[in-house]
């Protein structure tokens, strides 16, 4: 066989044994090196690494167990073999045990065994090579399949996030197309509800995928009444006959079934389905009550009739922040969580702080004052704009306002703004 890709190194002080060793191994083609002392050895070894190293025990230079547990340390995966004339000296116990040789031959020399020790040491430096090349490849194998890992993982994070922002879009879509449906234009009063809602959510301890479900249920929640015609969807609810009422009352179920058709929507669905139940049993579609209302149906059912009080949709008459407040709170008790409640008027009234949120009331002419804001259009009984929202009121525009109550013949309804909560 042919062992030109191994070196062997030989230490010996007797250059005759080292001659011979030489004249024995080279028809094996390796490549050999050869020491006279442990020093020299150990110089060659700096720049020519040995698969393996025949090295005499008795050394003068150093001790051949000190030489040999060098050897151990600096190269612990090369194979060593003690060569020495005396096989009871203790010397050998000690180059075995610290040196960690794996055999030793006595001298005089065996050419048969020689060679034998030699190539079995050879054949263990390929296996060595060998596991440490599978070794390396299971390495590179493995970088790549933690990189490819990684990638896909990251991959599927992007597809994850384009599916949820689509499921995002779905919902401003639909609510969007709601709100057109019922004539409901997207103003600053929406952005400020939501927050509102976030809010009240917020103090209630709901987050999470909870919150993340709420909030698309409040976005949903009119989606049901895409079918209604214009008098069902324009006409305050306490105005609609007792059969229109009846068919109104459908629109929860009808939006909980669209919601069926997106999977990721189902949930937010059951709260829509909830969310004109109130605690007393007197709401619809089912008649819940209190322990069997979802808390998340709870919120949007006090927020959606909180909206309905202060935009007309509930009854005829234009609710204020503070009157929306009062009849929650104290006309309607039994049908709403009053610990909800006291959330949004402490909702309302940390917003308006900020000014992030309307909180109003409802006054008439003879009650304005300077420095009073508009928190509504002022708006005549035959849908004139008189007044845009926001605007600071002094003494000539309170009595331009009388003074147009006069011409018109009416009495206004005006909603101004005030600091503070209730």
């Amino acid at each position: 066989m042919d062992y030109q890709n191994n070196r062997l190194l030989l230490v010996d002080e007797d250059k005759s044994v080292l001659d011979l060793l030489i004249g024995l191994l080279t028809p094996l083609g390796c490549e050999i090196l050869s020491a006279t002392s442990p020093l020299e050895a150990l110089k060659l070894l700096e720049s020519s690494p040995a698969d393996m190293i025949l090295s005499e025990i008795h050394l003068y230079e150093m001790e051949g167990e000190c030489f040999l547990e060098e050897l151990s340390q600096r190269y612990p995966d090369t194979e060593r073999v003690v060569i020495t004339a005396n096989s009871d000296s203790q010397s050998i116990i000690d180059a075995i045990n610290k040196g960690k040789v794996s055999r030793f031959l006595l001298k005089p020399l065996d050419a048969a065994q020689v060679e034998r020790v030699v190539i079995k040491g050879f054949e263990l430096a390929a296996l060595k090579r060998e596991v440490e090349k599978q070794h390396q490849e299971l390495q590179q194998l493995n970088q790549t399949l933690e990189a490819k890992i990684t990638e896909r993982t990251q991959q599927l994070k992007n597809a994850n996030e384009q599916i949820k922002n689509s499921y995002r879009s779905v919902v401003r879509m639909f609510s969007t197309l709601t709100a057109r449906r019922m004539g409901v234009k997207v103003t600053q009063l929406n952005m400020q509800l939501n927050q509102m809602l976030l809010e009240v959510a917020k103090r209630a301890g709901i987050e999470g995928k909870d919150l993340k479900r709420l909030f698309y249920a409040w976005q949903l929640r009119h989606i049901g009444k895409l079918s209604f015609p214009d008098e069902l969807l324009h006409t305050p609810y306490l105005l609609l006959s007792p059969n229109q009422q009846r068919a109104f009352q459908e629109h929860p179920v009808f939006a909980q079934t669209a919601c069926m058709m997106v999977k990721p929507l189902y949930l937010s669905g059951k709260i829509i389905l909830q969310h004109k139940e109130y605690l007393d049993g007197s709401g619809y579609p089912k008649g819940l009550v209190a322990e069997q209302i979802d808390l998340r149906a709870q919120v949007i059912c006090l927020m959606n009739d909180y909206v309905e009080l202060i935009t007309g949709l509930y009854s005829e008459r234009v609710y204020s922040t503070h009157e929306a407040i009062d009849y929650l709170s104290e006309k309607a008790t039994e049908r709403y969580n009053q610990t909800l409640v006291g959330f949004l008027t402490e909702a309302i009234s940390a917003l308006a702080k900020q000014g992030e949120a309307i909180s109003d009331q409802r006054i008439t002419s003879i009650d304005l004052t300077p420095n009073m804001r508009l928190s509504r259009d002022l708006i005549s009984a035959s849908g004139i704009l008189l007044l845009s929202a926001d605007q600071t009121l002094d003494g000539v525009l309170i009595e331009r306002i009388r003074e147009m109550e006069f011409n018109l013949n009416e009495i206004f309804e005006i909603f101004v703004s005030r600091k503070g909560g209730f």
